[in-house]
């Protein structure tokens, strides 16, 4: 589980930490402190979580919301340090994804946490607790990615792509329907980056990444996560 934390306290930055390592025992939570190092970030560290801290002003917050709603849909909460109605309304309809105080209970805090992103990176999608296809796992909502047993990290973008070529196991995806589902499109100009992706997931889930087993080519059309049958 990796997080983003733009702007607040070290010792906010801390007191997150404690509540969200009691549910991600692996957290890494990373702080930025303006929105050039925000937006440079999500590109760089691919966050399963962006937190925002917001103290008073919210339309500082809304514009970064809007910027980074521009090229990413992760998951986005605000840590409003005061109660505002309407500054709650304008962050949600900007973009957020829910508005949570620092002081709530911890395990509110984490349990809303969880549904968000449990939501947002594809798990409640496959209608799945748990899937099991030859050395290939995958634990939902912990979203533990395993092979032959053994973790594997996978970035947030790298799990929602994994997520959707198993809700069409055994069919062909094609690039345009990944493109569509992962990043809803924004993407299209680009016919690499799919490859780029899927590239990544073979490097870590195949035994030879240049003769995958897995994750299949259909050439000129897509990929296609094989059974567990069709792979030996």
């Amino acid at each position: 589980m990796k997080a983003l934390l733009l702007g607040g306290t070290e010792e906010l930055a801390e007191t997150l930490r404690v509540v969200l390592r009691v549910r991600w025992h692996d957290l890494a939570l990373i702080r930025v402190s303006d929105c050039s190092e925000c937006l440079a970030a999500l590109r760089r560290e691919e966050p399963s979580l962006l937190l925002m801290a917001c103290e008073d002003n919210v339309a500082w917050c809304c514009d970064i919301i809007t910027q980074v709603r521009s090229f990413s849909d992760v998951p986005l909460v605000v840590v409003g340090l005061w109660d505002d109605v309407v500054a709650k309304v304008r962050a949600l309809e900007t973009g957020a994804d829910d508005w949570i105080r620092p002081d709530s209970m911890p395990m509110e805090f984490i349990a809303r946490v969880h549904a968000l992103v449990r939501r947002c990176n594809g798990c409640d999608k496959c209608g799945l607790r748990n899937y099991c296809n030859g050395p290939l796992s995958i634990d939902f909502a912990t979203q533990e990615v395993r092979i032959n047993g053994r973790q594997t990290a996978l970035t947030a973008t790298e799990f929602k792509v994994l997520c959707e070529l198993v809700r069409n196991e055994g069919s062909v995806v094609t690039r345009e329907r990944l493109l569509l589902a992962v990043w809803g499109g924004e993407e299209c100009s680009d016919p690499e980056y799919v490859k780029k992706y899927i590239h990544r997931l073979r490097v870590k889930l195949e035994v030879d990444p240049a003769e995958p087993h897995i994750i299949v080519n259909r050439r000129g059309v897509g990929y296609m996560l094989t059974t567990a049958s069709s792979s030996n």
